[in-house]
């Protein structure tokens, strides 16, 4: 991992107990690696993440971004159908794919986790979200993965999870 990066303020900036539960089980798993593998975690061990949760396979030349997996609660939420199979540039707004694309670019190229909390307006739902981007290695690609846990947070309870 990135020589300048305190696990521990990383936790403390976390709004959401779930995304800083999540965070936590990811430092463990990684042990004193750079990052854990996918085989590292298993899914009975956070039930609370994962209809939250994302896993997107790093394809490269050119890179791109495949959702292997986008929970159920994402689905649920936007109505709009399962990214499972899809790429990220290809089905986000445009507005929006460009800062998505980005995002899981540098969780990738700097192999340490990315937080992020934002309101902005997607298929004309306004909305605030808070994402945990953690990349995993594969054994045979470093950080050819990364796993977002997501947290839709509806606007009106906004305000209590910012006084978190």
């Amino acid at each position: 991992m990135q020589t300048g990066f305190d696990p521990v303020a990383f936790a403390n900036d976390i709004h959401q107990p779930i995304l800083r539960r999540f965070f936590e089980y990811w430092l463990a798993r990684k042990d004193r690696r750079e990052m854990p593998t996918r085989a590292d975690l298993d899914p009975l061990d956070f039930p609370y993440a994962l209809g939250h949760l994302i896993l997107v396979d790093v394809e490269r030349d050119p890179m791109r971004f495949r959702f292997r997996l986008y929970g159920t609660a994402l689905i649920n939420f936007f109505r709009d159908g399962d990214y499972t199979g899809r790429y990220a540039d290809e089905l986000l707004p445009p507005d929006y794919a460009p800062y998505v694309v980005e995002l899981y670019r540098t969780a990738v190229a700097s192999r340490i986790p990315r937080y992020a909390r934002r309101e902005l307006v997607m298929n004309n739902r306004r909305l605030f979200y808070e994402a945990l981007t953690l990349p995993l290695a594969d054994p045979a690609n470093p950080a050819e993965i990364a796993m977002l846990v997501v947290l839709l947070i509806p606007l009106e309870k906004r305000a209590a999870s910012d006084s978190v």
